[in-house]
């Protein structure tokens, strides 16, 4: 326990605890950067999650879509700026693959988030969550498919597993005495999750193409200009759509600034840690690790939104947590 590099980290029981139940490999691997930012982006993208659900019934389901950009849209622009006066940088020339890709990642995040928050109606709020989570396992295929970055044969069991937590989930709360397995498989709810995961999948990968296009070796820099340029694409598309076709949405939207803002302040923050995170790393391995969300979430239904947690659920769980150690020690 004792064998941690001298002078690296400070002598806290605290670490060293955590050193001595996860092992010295596994908290080095913790202690990692990525690691962190993946953590930071899983909580706060959390605890925006919960501000838009609490929204929907007073903003519909674009509505409380929509004010994930629109209140992220001030907040971000305002940390990149001040970040750029603060180190003395100019802007980058931003190239055309540049744009290509962030307004690709920026249209099918849109499609993500309606999709995910319109499972909402149909299911717990961390079930919504769970359906999403099929995104690992697909933006490796597009990782793949589109950067050329192929996981290790761990990587890839625990995303897998993790996957398969995901789709416990998704049954945990199906009634088997009045509906079969396949037909909960094949519900509506399910084939919003599995968009959701694709279109988050898809749009992860867009960003991580996207920052590699930037030309900075400034992590932070490239995180939040990325971040700022689409939440703006966002901001103005989507809300050009609401007004010609949900306008009393995008009307609520404005009424309810206070959390709208909320939400946007969470959201911004979500969006740099992951932008960093991807940068730094491969995007497959920092969404499996994004998923301790998930156990967030299940923390939101039980305490926040009142909503009861079964059995299925904790040993779905408890996959999800096994899965992310594995990807940790890959």
């Amino acid at each position: 326990m004792h064998n941690l590099n001298a002078g690296a980290i400070p002598n806290c029981k605290f670490i060293d605890l955590i050193a001595m139940i996860f092992g010295q490999f596994l908290y080095n691997r913790i202690m990692e950067l990525w690691v962190l930012l993946a953590i930071l982006a899983a909580a706060t993208q959390a605890l925006r999650t919960a501000v838009q659900k609490k929204m929907t019934p007073q903003l519909g389901s674009y509505g409380a879509s929509y004010i994930r950009f629109s209140y992220s849209f001030p907040f971000a622009w305002l940390i990149v700026l001040a970040y750029m006066a603060l180190v003395n940088v100019g802007m980058p020339s931003l190239s055309p693959m540049f744009w290509f890709w962030i307004t690709v990642a920026a249209v099918t995040q849109i499609a993500f988030t309606i999709l995910l928050i319109m499972l909402f109606s149909h299911r717990s709020f961390a079930a919504a969550v769970a359906f999403s989570k099929t995104e690992v396992l697909q933006a490796a295929l597009f990782e793949a498919i589109i950067l050329g970055v192929i996981a290790n044969l761990q990587t890839a069991f625990a995303i897998a597993l993790g996957v398969v937590a995901t789709i416990m989930l998704s049954l945990a709360k199906a009634s088997l005495a009045s509906r079969s397995v396949m037909s909960t498989i094949f519900s509506k709810q399910t084939g919003f999750g599995l968009g959701a995961g694709a279109f988050l999948g898809f749009c992860t990968v867009a960003y991580g193409a996207a920052i590699k296009h930037i030309p900075t070796d400034d992590v932070m820099l490239n995180a939040g200009l990325a971040a700022a340029i689409a939440v703006t694409i966002q901001t103005v598309g989507f809300g050009a759509w609401l007004y010609a076709i949900k306008r009393h949405e995008l009307i609520a939207s404005l009424v309810h600034w206070r959390d709208g803002a909320m939400a946007g302040f969470w959201g911004t923050l979500c969006s740099l840690f992951w932008f960093a995170a991807f940068a730094m790393h491969a995007v497959a391995p920092v969404r499996a690790v994004g998923q301790i969300e998930l156990l967030m979430s299940i923390g939101f239904s039980f305490f926040y939104f009142k909503e009861k947690i079964n059995l299925t659920e904790l040993i779905a769980m408890a996959l999800l947590a096994i899965s992310i150690i594995l990807v940790l020690l890959a």
